[in-house]
């Protein structure tokens, strides 16, 4: 690592396009895995294919990088406490706005019988409740995955914005918390929690943001290196997952390919940050698109496939038993609303984010 004093203290941020195309294919994931789940396979292939899984780490090591990246970048004449006064109001301003209106109108109808998990999924603690009653919470299980982030949000801007400028201590620490979300998998599964509780334990998560973490400090020190290591973090993960998954039992498998899947993130996030691509089939104007409006379809999808009989039937759609129809009206059912909600809602919003910028 370079010395402290040539640490970066300008406040220019990069947009990288290509993110928002991995943000896409990420939603996609989960959406049709949860699609699969309910209308097709159950948790035969899961292992094999863990497409839900996989969404989410991607969606976990971005934000671990993006939000590192953002505070890596902070002028260092910038006082901490403006720094955390204007991240804290620029990501409530990006978060929180559909959020709350979703589970408003969710609650107000009872829709599901939210209401019986009371303050919860109010305060991001559905993973909590999740973990607390070992069960999943039906249409708003994958709101767990919300609660993890704003977790992380809680503690790691202070963490980063306080060791900016040691770059040393810095990489101990992302290193250090990868080690940590593997022992607290191994502590959970040992000491007789379920595979479900050890999913959406905040601790056996914080292991893919540090690796987020780790392409934003390798991203502005040494980038070269960072730029070089996408395909061979794919084909790592790649190799450990699958090789574990036929070698080793159930628990070791567990531990060796969570971490597996978010090499795999980080692989595909690196190459997606340093791509020269241009628009084509796999990056194009709709996927940039798409992951711009990602985190309405995130939020959506759930609740629509959850009632998609009753939304289908009060505009008069029959799709029948087909389930290619149902996955086709769904998919448009939730981008619908996903577009409705980022240019009404979401899309306003950013405006007043941008004026918290830093200069």
């Amino acid at each position: 690592m370079k010395k402290n004093n040539d640490f970066p203290s300008n406040g220019n941020l990069r947009y990288f396009i290509h993110l928002d195309t991995v943000r896409c294919y990420a939603v996609f994931m989960v959406v049709f895995a949860h699609i699969f789940k309910i209308w097709t396979w159950k948790d035969a292939t899961e292992s094999l294919f863990p497409l839900g899984q996989t969404g989410v780490v991607l969606f976990f090591v971005l934000s671990g990088f993006l939000i590192t990246y953002i505070l890596l970048k902070e002028p260092q004449h910038k006082p901490i406490a403006q720094s955390f006064k204007q991240f804290y109001i620029r990501r409530s301003l990006r978060i929180f706005p559909i959020y709350y209106l979703f589970l408003a109108i969710c609650y107000i109808a009872n829709i599901s019988n939210v209401n019986d998990y009371g303050f919860a999924l109010w305060f991001y603690l559905g993973n909590y409740y999740i973990f607390n009653h070992n069960s999943w919470i039906g249409e708003y299980s994958h709101l767990w995955t919300l609660a993890v982030e704003e977790q992380f949000y809680l503690l790691w801007p202070f963490l980063v914005l306080f060791l900016r400028t040691r770059t040393n201590a810095l990489l101990i620490l992302f290193v250090s918390v990868i080690a940590l979300a593997s022992l607290a998998r191994f502590y959970l599964l040992s000491n007789g929690f379920s595979y479900t509780q050890a999913k959406v334990f905040p601790l056996a998560n914080v292991d893919f943001f540090a690796l987020g973490a780790l392409i934003a400090l390798g991203n502005i020190y040494c980038q070269q290196t960072v730029r070089s290591s996408g395909y061979p973090l794919v084909v790592t993960g790649l190799i450990l997952y699958y090789g574990s998954y036929y070698v080793f039992g159930k628990m070791i498998f567990y531990m060796i390919g969570q971490l597996s899947i978010g090499l795999v993130a980080a692989g595909v996030i690196i190459i997606a940050l340093f791509s020269q691509a241009k628009e084509g089939i796999l990056h194009n104007r709709m996927t940039v698109h798409i992951g711009k409006i990602s985190y309405g379809i995130y939020l959506y999808h759930n609740a629509i496939v959850a009632h998609y009989a009753e939304i289908a039937g009060y505009f008069g759609i029959d799709a029948g038993n087909s389930y290619y129809m149902k996955i086709v009206i769904s998919v448009l059912f939730t981008l619908i609303i996903a577009e409705l909600s980022f240019w009404c809602i979401e899309k306003p919003c950013l405006r007043i984010k941008e004026l918290f910028r830093s200069p």
